[in-house]
This record gives C-alpha cells, sequence and structure tokens, in this order.
C-alpha cells in the first residue's frame, strides 16, 4: 500500500466522521427546538459530551416521548453513519491485513500503547514516532528492569536517562533480559522510544 492511498483512507474516515457528527448536532438542535424547551443547551451538550453520550442522553431523557421526532437532518444523519462505517472497515482493513503498511513520520500505525504500573507495552505495525515516559523507580525496581522487544524492520531504540546517565538498548531483536543500569539510583527515570521506520515491533518493559 502506498502512503498516499494510505493517507488518503485515513482522511475519507475523518471527514465522514465529521460529517456524521455534525447532522448528529443539526439533528438534535432541530428536534429539540420542537420537542424540548432548551434546544441551545442539548446543542452544547450534543457537542462537548464524548463518545456521542450527549445524543444518547437527549433521545433517553431530553426529549418529550409524546411528541413526534423531527425528521429534518434525520436521512443525512443516516447516509454519514453508514458511510463512516464503511470508511472506517476500509481503514482497519488496511491496516489489520495490509502486509506493507506505510510508515509516516511522527506517526504511530494500529498502535496498542499500555502503560498500568509497573509496565510499559507497545505495539504498533509501523512507526515513525518517539514515544516518552516518565517513571519513578525504588531499588529494587531497578535490579528488576526487564525488556523484552522485537522489530521486523526498520530501527527501534529505548534511551533511559536519568541526569548525567544515558543508557541506549536496541529493541531489533532483544530477548527478555534485565538490563543493569549502572550509575542509576532509585527515582525518576525518562524513557524514550525512538522509531525510524519501524514496522510489526512488540516493545515489553518491566520493572
Amino acid at each position: 500500500m502506498t502512503t498516499g492511498l494510505f493517507i488518503a483512507l485515513a482522511a475519507i474516515m475523518l471527514l465522514t466522521f465529521i460529517a456524521f457528527y455534525v447532522f448528529i448536532c443539526l439533528y438534535v438542535y432541530s428536534d429539540a427546538r420542537v420537542n424540548s424547551d432548551n434546544a441551545l443547551v442539548w446543542l452544547l451538550i450534543t457537542i462537548f459530551t464524548p463518545n456521542f453520550f450527549g445524543f444518547l442522553i437527549y433521545m433517553l431523557a431530553g426529549r418529550r416521548k409524546d411528541r413526534k421526532p423531527v425528521k429534518k437532518f434525520k436521512l443525512p444523519a443516516i447516509v454519514s453513519a453508514a458511510a463512516l462505517v464503511l470508511s472506517t472497515a476500509g481503514f482497519l482493513g488496511s491496516v489489520l491485513f495490509s502486509s506493507d503498511v506505510p510508515v509516516i513520520s511522527n506517526v504511530s500505525v494500529g498502535m496498542v500503547n499500555n502503560n498500568i504500573g509497573s509496565q510499559w507495552e507497545v505495539s504498533y505495525r509501523s512507526s515513525g514516532e518517539t514515544l516518552e515516559r516518565t517513571i519513578s523507580l525504588t531499588d529494587e525496581e531497578l535490579e528488576n528492569f526487564t525488556v523484552e522487544a522485537s522489530c521486523a524492520e526498520g530501527e527501534s531504540y529505548l534511551l533511559l536517562l536519568q541526569g548525567g546517565n544515558a543508557k541506549v538498548i536496541d529493541l531489533k531483536d532483544h530477548t527478555k533480559d534485565k538490563i543493569q543500569l549502572d550509575g542509576f539510583t532509585a527515582g525518576k527515570i525518562k524513557l524514550s522510544l525512538y522509531n525510524e521506520g519501524a514496522k510489526d515491533s512488540k516493545i515489553k518493559i518491566d520493572w
């Protein structure tokens, strides 16, 4: 897949999402003018409540149930929703099933980033992005700091930085191993994941 095609699919998905969002907001405002006493309030709730929860709240609790819904903007909303589903499916399909996902500077494609507790686990189809995180380690955690990683193509590095101390780890094919952090002390350490044309990478850091 070419970078241009990939960007085009992402752009189409974004535009259809925006269109669907706009029509949902217009539908709520139009309907609320007839079926509610606070059309502007419900419009603002719909705009600023994430994941379309504002729309759901309005439909369930905001409108008078004995009134007929306003049909204006209903069809455009349905059409844009269908276009959003199709474009999203096409984009996700290109990420999941394409054998050659392009690398885009400062962008990660198909990324899963879990940084809960004493673990940082990252995987992606392709990445030209630098990821950063600052953690605080005890003496025991310094001794148990382990890294396991693989990178099918490109370059991927982990930089650990604390004051004047620095350590670079090549993540190309790094089997799980304890990392000797000579000179590092208990306290805050900055972790930076550098990716240069990296593809099909999995990184797991434990402490």
